[in-house]
């Protein structure tokens, strides 16, 4: 899959690799990072966990993984701490967690979640 942005080339190799533990924290990927990103893991068939602290994701990239989420089999631990998901986000993650059968462990720390947010989360 080739990515259109310049952080193209730790996303690829990271994944081609079919490596189980991914870390991408700091990466400064952004929404357009993680659109791109998440249409690698709904193919991925070997990573287990992802780091994606500080990544400057808000709740339109938190949107796209989370469709990731419903589809993908693998994922066990997502790192999303100190980004923007907010409310929304976190909603839309929510739904694919009642979806996705493998995810253990999200980190959603310091992302300006509210009791709206932490709501959909419970």
């Amino acid at each position: 899959m080739m990515f259109p942005f310049n952080k193209k080339t730790k996303i690829e190799k990271a994944l081609a690799n079919d490596a189980a533990d991914v870390n991408l924290k700091n990466g400064n990927l952004g929404n357009n990072g993680a659109v791109c990103l998440a249409e690698a893991l709904k193919a991925n068939q070997t990573l287990q966990k992802i780091n994606l602290g500080r990544n400057f994701i808000g709740y339109e990239g938190a949107g796209k993984l989370a469709e990731a989420l419903k589809v993908n089999k693998t994922l066990q631990t997502m790192d999303l701490w100190k980004n923007s998901i907010g409310n929304e986000g976190t909603g839309k993650l929510a739904e694919a967690l009642k979806v996705n059968q493998t995810l253990q462990v999200i980190d959603l720390s310091w992302n300006s979640i509210g009791n709206e947010g932490a709501g959909k989360l419970a």
